[in-house]
């Protein structure tokens, strides 16, 4: 245990802590959660914080999400890890374990719907969701497009490395949707960014009572504005699109976000359930005979005859029962040996012959 004269205070810690994330894209969140908990928790000797106090203490947030809880936990978690790690007031950070979250459901848009939202959206809000769906943008990199972003004669769209999630610059194509509206858009350009508000002014944040109206309207209450980034890149996935492709357009770090954001169709999933199905697949298409002549095959007093050693791979090869033999006890069948069979009845015993 540390001496209580080594170790600051909570609001000490809190202070160096937001200091040094001023660069974090969700400083404000972090100051919002830990402005809760300070609440509560900032008279309380760093040194007697653990799991129990702070569970507790969670409780009296009510009316949130589980998933809200989480993100709460998530971030006084980090917070004492820094004080552990960074300014070594603490010996041990205490175990928090967070709940398991049910997934998010997703809004599946057909071409239909996402026409009709775009007809119910008002104006100002139209080529936000056409840029949206043909993007697959993020919100805040939308709205803080700049048209010193937009390098129309080359085709191409910058995110600066301070509004990307990511915390990387990146340098995006343009398909032909996202060239012909930005070019309509420059036409008559009035502000240093791309999508204004109704009024004209620079959009800080989409409405949310806009927003609802307008999926309202469409008959796609629910919708979230950021499932329309799931839609792309479940479009792209399901148009063929190199996963490796859809995470540097999306501005994925890996792959598994990449899978967290493309949900294909029913449709599309029954068309590659299909994939293995054809009309002359051999696995699947029984056969009349194979070739008498092949070295796999000798005959001997009239009889076809397989010579295993032959065989280089295993072939599947199924035999129907084979009865009415004379070599038998004449008051009953007899299976002959599946390697031999008459060679008249070839195309009767040989039901798959797959090589």
């Amino acid at each position: 245990m540390r001496n209580s004269q080594e170790v600051g205070s909570w609001n000490e810690a809190l202070t160096l802590y937001l200091e040094s994330r001023q660069t974090n894209k969700t400083i404000d969140e972090k100051t919002k959660k830990l402005a809760w908990w300070s609440q509560y928790l900032a008279n309380i000797p760093l040194t007697e914080i653990n799991s129990k106090l702070i569970l507790t203490t969670l409780v009296k947030k009510t009316a949130v999400t589980l998933a809200t809880k989480n993100r709460y936990l998530a971030e006084i978690k980090s917070f004492l890890n820094f004080i552990n790690k960074e300014l070594e007031w603490i010996d041990r950070v205490p175990h928090l374990k967070t709940h398991k979250e049910r997934e998010k459901s997703f809004y599946k848009l057909t071409e239909k719907d996402s026409a009709r939202l775009i007809d119910c959206a008002p104006a100002f809000l139209q080529p936000i969701i056409i840029f949206a769906l043909a993007t697959g943008f993020r919100a805040s990199n939308i709205i803080g497009l700049k048209w010193t972003h937009v390098d129309l004669e080359h085709q191409t769209l910058k995110v600066d490395a301070d509004s990307h999630k990511s915390g990387s610059s990146v340098l995006i194509p343009m398909n032909n949707i996202v060239f012909q509206l930005l070019s309509s858009l420059h036409n008559s350009k009035n502000s240093v960014f791309v999508f204004l508000n109704y009024d004209n002014s620079r959009i800080k944040d989409l409405n949310r009572r806009i927003w609802a109206r307008t999926t309202k309207a469409a008959g796609l209450d629910g919708l979230r504005f950021h499932d329309l980034r799931h839609n792309w890149a479940s479009r792209h996935a399901e148009s063929g699109t190199d996963l490796l492709a859809i995470k540097e357009l999306g501005g994925w770090k890996t792959l598994e976000m990449v899978q967290r954001y493309t949900h294909p169709s029913l449709s599309y999933l029954s068309q590659q359930a299909n994939n293995i199905v054809k009309e002359k697949n051999d696995t699947f298409v029984t056969k009349s005979g194979c070739d008498k002549k092949s070295s796999h095959f000798v005959t001997i007093n009239g009889l076809l005859i397989k010579k295993d050693k032959a065989q280089k791979w295993k072939n599947l090869i199924v035999f129907n029962k084979l009865s009415g033999s004379n070599d038998g006890a004449s008051t009953r069948d007899r299976t002959r040996d599946t390697r031999i069979f008459n060679a008249n009845h070839h195309s009767k015993a040989l039901k798959i012959c797959n090589f």
